[in-house]
């Protein structure tokens, strides 16, 4: 290989120039990671506690936060952390401003994954294969169904998304209206999903691929190849970032199909969250929440 060959692969791998990760430990085998504002939220299912970083230092911020339970996954509101608790089948409110956990709320047989959208709580019954809607005031809990083995959603202000891995499909949700808003088979193992604006973000392990999918057409509209075995994505409008357990590595793509580069992701990456500045990876392998500069 030529020098100039050496230096190009260098490149690509790192990413910008840049000399490599920052990395922070935090205890038993994160699974889950949140970032706004100044502050990481990581959730450590073998702990039944969440940690909470510097995004500046790296520092942790106060005690450890026991919810109890199996915390898995993490959305964060503007006061408080909404916890989903895959073992007790509930969601768990903390508030932010004290770090105080209150009850679990119990919606389902199990909760795998959380998020936040027009003032709702969204929660996961991987198991039902249906999303629930926790509502201000104490509402009653309104199930929508998006597909056996259910294995991940996100939200913008607009919309919910949902993948399942049972009929390789995606779903999308009307967040302020509460109701199902459209289909569209996939193909392949969908795993994970991130929406922006009308656009959703499917990560496909069967292929090792991402596929974009136009939530106004209902119509998927390409795809790009990244590593082995996908696990998480997370997406800023066309700046889009994929996490593969196989290659152990964050693939940072974009809209049109390019792969701008790609850097290491530790032992066992899980889950990853963005800021404006950086990419957050939860490293289970190794303990330890890895910074990457976007």
């Amino acid at each position: 290989m030529t020098l100039a060959a050496v230096a190009a692969a260098g490149f690509l791998l790192l990413g910008r120039g840049e000399s490599g990760p920052d990395t922070f430990h935090v205890p038993a085998h994160p699974t889950g990671i949140a970032v706004t504002g100044h502050e990481v939220w990581v959730a450590a299912p073998q702990s039944g506690a969440l940690t909470v970083l510097d995004t500046r230092s790296g520092r942790r911020i106060g005690e450890p936060v026991r919810t109890g339970g199996t915390p898995t996954r993490i959305a964060l509101g503007a006061k408080a952390a909404w916890v989903a608790d895959t073992g007790r089948g509930a969601v768990i409110p903390v508030r932010r401003s004290n770090d105080h956990a209150y009850a679990p709320l119990r919606v389902g047989a199990d909760v795998s994954d959380v998020a936040l959208s027009a003032r709702v709580v969204w929660a996961l019954d991987s198991a039902a294969g249906v999303v629930r809607t926790l509502e201000p005031g104490g509402r009653p809990i309104r199930d929508l169904p998006i597909g056996p083995d259910a294995v991940d959603i996100a939200a913008d202000e607009r919309w919910v998304v949902g993948v399942s891995a049972g009929n390789a499909e995606l779903t999308w949700i009307d967040a302020r209206a509460r109701r199902i808003a459209g289909h569209v088979p996939l193909g392949g193992v969908p795993v994970a999903v991130d929406v922006t604006g009308d656009t959703a973000w499917v990560a496909d392990a069967g292929r090792d691929a991402v596929v974009r999918v136009d939530l106004r057409s209902g119509k998927a509209i390409g795809s790009v190849r990244v590593g082995a075995r996908p696990v998480a994505i997370a997406a800023d409008g066309d700046d889009v970032y994929v996490l593969c357990g196989g290659d152990r590595m964050v693939w940072n793509v974009s809209g049109k199909g390019d792969v701008n580069w790609k850097r290491p992701a530790g032992r066992e990456p899980t889950a990853l969250a963005l800021d404006a500045d950086d990419v957050w990876v939860a490293d289970a392998g190794a303990d330890t929440v890895i910074r990457l500069d976007r």
